[in-house]
């Protein structure tokens, strides 16, 4: 599981669900939540998402509202999933993705790359 330390800076709720928005460092993140959240503005936030989850690109895209740049340190290919670490901000990420796909994307150690997760793949870690 990836995790990044944030700032929660505003929430957008209904009766039923919340987007968070929050600050890792000098980048927002934004996640769902099906359900209303009470936090304060300004609490902070434990943000969590699966290796599973973490998208890559070569090229910058704007498929999503969380996009940021990382370094790849180390590519791990396995038969049927590969394990790229990513350097973020100082934090290291994991993304796993299917070695096919991987393939095509012509990534290699010491890429500067993209990666996204959707905001419904992204927990609040309370507590």
């Amino acid at each position: 599981m990836n995790t990044l330390l944030a700032t929660l800076t505003s929430i957008t709720a209904s009766e039923h669900l919340s987007i968070l928005t929050a600050s890792a460092g000098e980048d927002m993140f934004h996640l769902l939540l099906a359900e209303q959240c009470h936090e304060a503005i300004g609490t902070p936030l434990r943000l969590a998402f699966k290796e599973t989850e973490v998208i890559l690109s070569k090229e910058f895209t704007t498929s999503t509202a969380n996009i940021q740049s990382a370094a790849v340190e180390k590519i791990d290919k396995g038969i049927v999933l590969s394990q790229i670490t990513l350097l973020y901000d100082e934090i290291t990420l994991t993304a796993l993705v299917p070695t096919l796909t991987f393939n095509q994307l012509n990534i290699v150690e010491g890429d500067t790359i993209s990666w996204m997760v959707q905001p419904s793949e992204i927990s609040l870690i309370r507590g």
